[in-house]
């Protein structure tokens, strides 16, 4: 990766596109709540990556649903000036009944693409990261929605634009369209 284009840093999508509440499953209208590591600590994300996880339920530029499941990635806007940070929330929502879900985190990010290319660890051999072989946690039944995983960020230090995509198994997530601008984002 090119340090003069990429510095690895994140966060989540304009919300231009949302859904009308009333069209909302009730299980999206759970809120389990937003966690990111503070060195050894876990602790309560800040309000800006909790506004962009919140507004998951009412965005319509969400991943296709593969086996009653769904990757997507959110960043609070989708225009950022050279230098700034960009911070990707990812949402795991499973449709189907009859899986589980485990919610908390913050768990690790594997998968995430920049412009085709992998720019995260890959998922290991035999790992399904929907089902962590360690997790020590609140498990829901699904239908369920879990935010907890890494937030991922970047920064750029040349105009342009950026794709981002979240490659599972075999669920891929919305295509995240960023565009770097040396003028000020709003």
């Amino acid at each position: 990766m090119n340090n003069q284009s990429i510095n690895k840093m994140t966060n989540s999508k304009n919300n231009d596109n949302r859904k009308d509440s009333t069209d909302l499953p009730s299980y999206l209208s759970r809120w389990p709540g937003l966690y990111v590591r503070d060195g050894n600590q876990i602790v309560e994300a800040s309000e800006d990556d909790t506004s962009v996880a919140r507004s998951y339920p009412m965005s319509r530029n969400k991943g296709q649903i593969m086996d009653g499941k769904r990757l997507t990635v959110l960043t609070k806007k989708t225009t950022y000036q050279i230098n700034e940070e960009v911070r990707i929330i990812h949402v795991v929502e499973v449709t189907e009944p009859g899986h589980m879900v485990y919610v908390m985190g913050p768990k690790s990010i594997y998968g995430e693409h920049m412009d085709g290319r992998l720019v995260t660890e890959s998922l290991p051999t035999g790992e399904n990261s929907l089902v962590p072989s360690t997790y020590d946690g609140a498990v829901l039944p699904s239908p369920a929605v879990d935010y907890n995983y890494e937030i991922t960020h970047y920064s750029f230090s040349k105009p342009g634009t950026h794709k981002f995509q979240w490659k599972l198994n075999n669920l891929e997530s919305n295509v995240l369209t960023l565009k770097i601008t040396e003028e000020p984002s709003f």
